[in-house]
């Protein structure tokens, strides 16, 4: 059962009341948390998927993962909680702290590339954010697409409507350094939303 029982339709990746654990983001192949204790954790593929590492991240709060992720049989809560539920929300939690920036980013602009140049540009984008998705290797089709997806849309958000990437060079770059400065995009959306990325913040932005 991979959908929460006490979740509006729609939110299913959204945080449930009282969710004693706090998603921070993903670097290579890691997740990281603020556990239920207020320590940082940094979990592993397989890590994050453990029943026991899970419990203790949420301080074995059984109650709470009863609530949000029963274990269903036959149409009924069996009493337990579904590890490969809280493994998956886990998952995309800490790529949406990571990646999402859809309701932070600066105000459109003026598109910096020529429409024939847009074109080219989009193609080199969806690339870069397959090599990110297939870096994760998560071994999930659906967490490999969100990562995609998320990687595309905060690429190109940041090219066309901020700080222009240098693609050609993120084609070929490390995959851990193209998701620093998606990181480092994300950062400044936190901290200043709606404002543009000031100059040389980026790794890979045209230099002019």
């Amino acid at each position: 059962m991979t959908v929460h029982q006490h979740m509006q339709p729609g939110a299913r990746h959204a945080c449930p009341p009282g969710c004693p654990i706090r998603p921070v983001g993903i670097t290579a192949k890691k997740y990281h948390f603020v556990d239920a204790q207020g320590r940082t954790r940094v979990l592993s593929e397989h890590e994050i998927t453990q029943r026991h590492i899970i419990s203790g991240l949420f301080g074995d709060n059984h109650t709470w993962l009863l609530l949000n992720f029963p274990n269903i049989s036959e149409g009924e809560p069996t009493g337990t909680w579904s590890a490969s539920s809280v493994s998956d929300w886990l998952k995309h939690r800490a790529l949406s702290a990571s990646f999402d920036l859809r309701q932070q980013m600066p105000v459109p602009q003026p598109l910096h590339a020529a429409p024939g140049g847009r074109q080219v540009d989009m193609e080199k984008i969806r690339q870069i954010a397959q090599r990110v998705a297939d870096f994760n290797e998560s071994g999930d089709a659906g967490i490999s697409e969100e990562v995609r997806k998320l990687a595309l849309d905060v690429m190109q958000q940041c090219h066309f409507h901020d700080r222009p990437l240098d693609l050609e060079t993120m084609l070929t770059a490390p995959e851990d350094e193209i998701i620093d400065d998606l990181r480092v995009i994300r950062i400044h959306a936190n901290n200043s939303p709606g404002q543009p990325l000031p100059a040389g913040t980026l790794k890979f932005e045209v230099q002019v």
